[in-house]
């Protein structure tokens, strides 16, 4: 027995509505591919036994920079950061200062942050290290944590420009607090392959 065309129609009909509305679940205005999605630019280590994410190094006006990284503690006992080390793509070593002697304490299961200020490490404790002489951004360095009874983490930490975004990142001695490298954005970036053709 044949449908009449106009049934025939509609069924289609029906069958498109029906795929569409089960196709669109959420994909509201406020579904998740619609919202704009901001990538970390620092790096991260989810592998090692001290997760370390979005790990980088804030540089200011001077050339002095912030190392700035959150550490998650994932073994059954308490960590101590004991050391960081910092090397560029030369292999140079460049020294890493603290103000605090103390190593930093972190719990199982639990996070603290590197680099943050006073103010932001009211919440929870936080270590700062700095450096200085980094004359270029978006350059990658060698960074070495070593914990009491954790093996090392080596990670390649990238250098980033201080803005407004990192307001929560120590400032160096001697940086100023408005500025940023004389040559930020696509001009560090051309500067940068330049240095690196020169190699």
């Amino acid at each position: 027995m044949r449908l009449p065309r106009h049934r025939r129609t509609l069924a289609a009909t029906a069958l498109v509505a029906a795929v569409l509305s089960t196709g669109a679940c959420g994909t509201s205005f406020d579904a998740q591919t619609n919202q704009q999605y901001q990538a970390a630019v620092g790096a991260d280590d989810r592998a090692a036994d001290v997760q370390v994410l979005n790990a980088l190094l804030v540089v200011s006006t001077n050339g002095a920079a912030t190392l700035s990284a959150t550490l998650i503690n994932k073994t059954d006992s308490d960590q101590r950061l004991t050391s960081a080390t910092l090397v560029d793509g030369d292999g140079n070593e460049l020294e890493l200062v603290s103000t605090d002697s103390e190593d930093l304490q972190i719990a199982p299961n639990q996070a603290r942050a590197l680099g943050q200020t006073e103010e932001a490490a009211r919440q929870s404790p936080s270590k700062v290290y700095t450096t200085s002489g980094i004359e270029d951004i978006g350059l990658y360095f060698t960074l070495t944590l070593t914990f009491s009874g954790a093996e090392d983490v080596e990670i390649a930490i990238p250098s980033v420009t201080r803005t407004s975004v990192y307001a929560d990142v120590a400032l160096p001695p001697g940086a100023d607090p408005g500025g940023n490298l004389k040559a930020p954005g696509a001009e560090a970036t051309k500067k940068n392959a330049e240095n690196e053709g020169a190699h």
